[in-house]
């Protein structure tokens, strides 16, 4: 009977659903109502941070950063839970229900700490600006937990000599209202606490209409805390971003890893951009000294190509062969066999196996297939040259692989060139990557230039920073500029008998550690960011393989019950100059160094008592000269 009643229920309900298709007013085809959602894991002493929104994960999001936007069902409201990763399971630390409106953006701020956690929810405004708009909006959230205090900030028009438009004042936790400014200024924001100390300041942007960013103040625990406790985070509805020219610096210690040098000297210069989002620089070993001033007039476009006949499907043979692709100097061989030979394959094939170009599948109003492909950005030129090994032994005529020759295809977008000024003189190149202005140098074209503004370019000359360094040593850290920056290792006392010399990119406001190490000639170097965040489920390992006589190593960080036999390594194979980072639940924990993929211990044990906030850096180094035994040292906790 029961079974009886929920047949008739079901075939009722169904002849409802197929009436409804009988409604005029009524398309299957119409896209599903949608609300999207994201988050910024601002939680002063948190791990990644995973936010479930009813059943549906929306990211795993390290501290600073904002998860990917994802859509989900609007207008319901859905359990959501904040969790963190514990012994490989999920350990729920807040619980909230939140609905998202359909056709809405909700960001979610999670601030405060682990122990008091607390959520901002954000409805963004994403209507289409009119013809006739000359403003934006900007929101500023106080989201710095370790703080925990009101913050007071002022906002400046650069373009009116500094003049404040508002000022506001936001409390912990909290978000300010919607401010409206002409879309045509040049802001910049300062952040001070009661006593007038300033905390932070975002130096000049732009803001354009329509563009409406949230601007998200939190925690710094870099190098640069001590000047300015806080940074921005600056979000859109198209992205993220950083502030580009924020007043922070890098910090970097070196360790001195060679064992047949007695001690070191380490040199350093900076190869800087006054505006690093209109051109940014990328020097190498050998760059000269110098300043330069450089205007950006027009940044080149790559140019795309289209297929000049429309295929029935995109899974339409088109032919086998090898198309050689040439930018510049480089130049790319794409094997089509008869795999790849459809239209589909064709793209992957293209999109995987050259660096330069990339391809897609368009559908025409006609419903035909065209194949597109684009010249990559930053590439040798804007431009490509396709010519076509045909496998029908004509590679010439419209059949087969030749259709997809360049003198084949249609230019739907022409080549443009850049156009810049550097210190006076006109230049004009086929890339906005520019290797041949300053030499060893690379620039990169971002954007062009304010009217009447000109970018200072300055590499500086070598200076100092570490001396006499003893093997096995680590240095103090010293303050760096941010970007490029070469380092240059030399003899300790002798500049001109140089061990190593290259280019690193330094990240703004982070710790740094150089690690030169090698054996004879065979020098070599690599960086790495130092965790310096405290967080308060976990203590962070770190360990270094820098034991240039040892080709591979495993790592093994076991609990203190479990014996190396019964275990599987953290980490394996790790070659010399590669850190390994972890996080630690508290616990007793043994570090060995073991032969790859084998049991024989050559460095360690060591002992780790894992607490809360807590920090373990090692290092593997060669015996003193090169050589077993290995060393296993702790650097600091």
């Amino acid at each position: 009977m029961k079974r009886t009643l929920f047949l008739t229920a079901y075939l009722a309900c169904l002849l409802v659903i197929t009436g409804c298709g009988e409604d005029p007013g009524y398309n299957k085809f119409a896209p599903s109502p949608s609300g999207s959602i994201r988050y910024v894991n601002a939680v002063t002493d948190a791990p990644s941070l995973v936010v479930e929104f009813g059943t549906q994960s929306i990211g795993n999001t390290p501290f600073g950063q904002f998860s990917s936007i994802n859509s989900v069902i609007p207008g319901l409201e859905r359990n959501t839970q904040i969790s963190y990763v514990k012994d490989n399971q999920l350990e729920v630390i807040a619980t909230l229900s939140i609905s998202v409106p359909q056709d809405q953006l909700k960001t979610l701020i999670l601030t405060g700490t682990m122990a008091n956690l607390s959520v901002v929810e954000v409805l963004e405004d994403l209507s289409a600006p009119t013809e006739t708009d000359t403003t934006t909006t900007l929101r500023i959230a106080n989201a710095a937990g370790a703080l925990n205090d009101a913050v007071s900030l002022t906002i400046f028009d650069s373009t009116e000599s500094e003049t404040p438009i508002a000022e506001l004042v936001i409390e912990p936790g909290a978000i300010s209202d919607t401010l409206t400014v002409e879309s045509t200024s040049s802001l910049s924001i300062q952040a001070t606490n009661a006593s007038g100390d300033i905390l932070w300041t975002s130096n000049d942007f732009l803001v354009a209409t329509g563009v409406r960013p949230i601007i998200i103040l939190v925690d710094t625990f870099g190098p640069s805390t001590s000047q300015s406790p806080l940074q921005g985070l600056y979000a859109t509805v198209g992205g993220t971003f950083d502030f580009p020219n924020e007043t922070f610096t890098a910090s970097v210690r070196v360790l001195n890893a060679v064992p047949d040098q007695t001690a070191i000297d380490l040199y350093q210069r900076s190869a800087q951009s006054s505006t690093p989002s209109v051109v940014s620089i990328n020097a190498g070993d050998s760059a000269s000294s110098g300043s330069y001033a450089l205007s950006v007039e027009q940044l080149a476009v790559p140019e795309a190509y289209q297929t000049t006949t429309g295929f029935d499907t995109s899974d339409t043979v088109v032919g086998t062969g090898t198309l050689v692709i040439t930018n510049g100097e480089t130049i790319t061989d794409v094997l089509i066999d008869d795999a790849s030979a459809s239209l589909d394959g064709i793209a992957t094939a293209i999109n995987t196996g050259n660096p330069s170009a990339l391809a897609g599948i368009i559908t025409d109003s006609e419903g035909k297939a065209l194949l597109q492909i684009a010249t990559l950005d930053y590439q040798d030129s804007n431009q490509l040259i396709i010519t076509v090994i045909d496998a029908d032994g004509n590679d010439t005529d419209e059949i087969g692989l030749s259709q997809l020759a360049t003198n084949q295809l249609s230019i739907i977008t022409p080549a443009v060139n850049a156009q810049v000024t550097l210190d006076g003189t006109v230049f004009e190149r086929s890339t906005n990557a520019i290797t041949d202005l300053i030499s060893d140098v690379t620039l990169y074209l971002l954007a062009t230039s304010p009217a009447d503004t000109l970018v200072e370019l300055d590499i500086s000359e070598p200076s100092l920073v570490a001396e006499d360094l003893l093997f096995s040593d680590v240095s103090s850290y010293f303050n760096s500029a941010t970007g490029s920056v070469i380092f240059t290792a030399v003899t300790a006392n002798n500049p001109n008998a140089v061990l190593y010399s290259n280019a690193f990119t330094l990240e703004k406001n982070q710790h740094h550690m150089l690690a030169i190490t090698g054996l004879a000639d065979a020098i070599s170097a690599a960086i790495a960011t130092e965790e310096y965040r405290p967080v308060a489920t976990e203590s962070r390992l770190s360990i270094l393989h820098a034991a240039p006589s040892t080709s591979q190593v495993d790592v093994y960080v076991t609990k203190g019950d479990v014996s190396l036999e019964n275990s599987n390594p953290a980490g394996n194979n790790i070659v010399p100059l590669v850190t390994g980072q972890f996080g630690l639940a508290p616990d007793a924990f043994t570090l060995t160094i073991t032969e790859p993929e084998s049991k024989t211990v050559l460095a360690g044990p060591a002992n780790i008592e894992s607490a809360p906030n807590g920090f373990f850096r090692y290092v593997v180094l060669d015996a003193d000269g090169g050589g077993a035994p290995l060393q296993l040292i702790q650097l600091d906790n």
